[in-house]
C-alpha cells in the first residue's frame, strides 16, 4: 500500500524517503501507545503527557525499522548488490535493491543481518529501560521497555518462514543452496508466504468475532499484505523464468532517432510520431543529449499548447533518466518498471545510446 511520498535525506549513502501511508500508522501507533499501552503500564498522568510519551514511542519504534532495513542494505552493498534507498510506508519500511542477490549465501547474509539487528536493538532498549528505572525516569523507561520487547516481537516474527518476511527468505537461501534452482526455491518460499498470510487473514477473523476488533483487524490487513506481496513475488519469479536469457537490448527495435529540443510538440507530432514507432525520442541540443520525451509527456498537452510548447518545457532532463546497459538481463528492467522506480531509461551499449525506453514499452513487450 503505497501513496507516493517525499525524500526525507540520505543516511550512509542511502535515500531514505518516507511514504505517506507511514503518517497513518505513526497516528495509529500513537493513539495506541497514548490510550492504552502507556496508561497502564504507568497510571496517573495526564493526557497530554501519554499522547508525548506515544509519539515519542512511535518515531523510535520507526527509527528501530529504519536500523532494521540499514543492515539489510548495508550488507547487501557489502555484497556488490546495489540498494536505491529505504522507504518508510504503513508496513514498516523496505530497502529497496536493485536486483536480486545472485547467490544463496549472498541472500542469507543480506537478510538474517536483519532479525539480528532487531535483537540487537531490543537489547539496547532493555539496557536503557534498567538505566531509566534506577534514575527513576519512569516514562523513559516504560517507553524504553515497550520498544525492547516490540523490537523481539519485530526479530521473531521476521524469522517465521513465510516469504517475503526475513525468514521466508531465509527459507528461500537454504533452498537454493539445497537445490541449486533459485526458482523453485522462490515458488516453494513464496507458496509458504501466501499459506501463512491466508491463516493470519483467518486469526484475524477469529480474533474480530470475538470481539477484539482493533487486533483482529490488523491481523486481517497485515496477513492480507504479506499474502499480496508472496503472490507478486511469485509473478515476478514466473516472469523471470520466462524471461531467461533475454537481454534489454532485444526491446530496441531500432537505431535511436534523436529530436531536436528546440522543436514544438506539434512538430514532434507530425515529424516523428507519425514517423516512427518509438514513443520515446533522446532530446537534443545542438550535439548535447539533454533529455527524453515521451508520447504521454505530449499527449497531456492540448492542441493549442502543442503548437507553442517546445520540446525543452515538456522532456525529462537527462539527469533525472537512467541509463542501462543493453546487455543487462530484461527482467531487471522489467521489475523496475512494475515497482514504480522508473517510466523512461536510455538503453547504451560501449558509450552509445541505441535509444530510449518508456514503461508502456517495456511491458508491452512481455503481454
Amino acid at each position: 500500500m503505497r501513496l507516493g511520498g517525499f525524500r526525507a535525506g540520505r543516511l550512509l549513502g542511502f535515500r531514505i524517503r518516507i511514504d505517506y501511508s507511514w503518517f497513518v500508522v505513526l497516528v495509529l501507533v500513537t493513539w495506541t501507545f497514548a490510550s492504552w499501552q502507556f496508561p497502564e503500564d504507568l497510571p496517573g498522568l495526564s493526557r497530554v503527557a501519554y499522547l508525548a510519551m506515544g509519539f515519542c514511542g512511535a518515531l523510535l519504534l520507526f527509527l528501530s525499522v529504519l536500523l532494521h532495513e540499514l543492515a539489510h542494505s548495508v550488507v547487501a552493498r557489502s555484497r556488490g548488490i546495489a540498494v536505491e534507498g529505504i522507504t518508510l510506508f504503513i508496513f514498516g519500511g523496505v530497502a529497496e535493491m536493485r536486483q536480486e542477490p545472485e547467490r544463496a549465501l549472498d541472500e542469507f547474509l543480506l537478510t538474517i543481518v536483519g532479525p539480528l539487528s532487531s535483537l540487537a536493538i531490543a537489547g539496547i532498549f532493555l539496557g536503557l529501560a534498567r538505566l531509566f528505572a534506577v534514575l527513576e525516569v519512569a516514562p523513559a523507561a516504560v517507553i524504553a521497555e515497550t520498544l525492547a520487547v516490540l523490537n523481539l516481537v519485530l526479530a521473531i516474527f521476521n524469522m517465521v518462514p513465510a516469504f517475503p518476511l526475513d525468514g521466508g527468505r531465509v527459507l528461500r537461501s537454504v533452498l537454493w543452496r539445497i537445490t541449486g534452482d533459485a526458482y523453485r526455491a522462490t515458488r516453494w518460499s513464496t507458496w509458504v508466504g501466501r499459506a501463512f498470510g491466508w491463516l493470519l487473514i483467518a486469526y484475524g477473523l477469529f480474533l474480530f468475532v470475538n470481539g477484539i476488533q482493533f487486533a483482529g483487524v490488523w491481523g486481517i490487513f497485515l496477513g492480507w499484505f504479506l499474502s499480496s506481496a508472496a503472490s507478486s513475488a511469485s509473478e515476478q519469479n514466473e516472469l523471470k523464468n520466462s524471461l531467461k536469457g533475454a537481454v534489454i537490448g532485444q526491446v530496441i527495435s531500432g537505431p535511436a532517432v534523436f529530436v531536436p529540443g528546440d522543436l514544438t510538440a506539434e512538430e514532434l507530432v507530425e515529424r516523428y510520431f507519425m514517423r516512427y514507432p518509438a514513443t520515446a525520442f533522446p532530446v537534443v541540443r545542438g550535439r548535447s543529449l539533454v533529455g527524453v520525451v515521451t508520447v504521454a509527456d505530449v499527449s497531456s498537452l492540448s492542441l493549442d499548447e502543442r503548437a507553442v510548447t517546445s520540446l525543452f518545457d515538456v522532456m525529462r532532463p537527462i539527469e533525472e533518466v537512467p541509463a542501462v546497459d543493453s546487455d543487462r538481463p530484461l527482467v531487471e528492467l522489467i521489475l523496475a518498471v512494475r515497482t514504480g522506480n522508473h517510466d523512461r531509461m536510455m538503453v547504451i551499449r560501449d558509450e552509445e545510446v541505441l535509444g530510449a525506453l518508456t514503461a508502456e514499452d517495456i511491458l508491452g513487450w512481455t503481454s
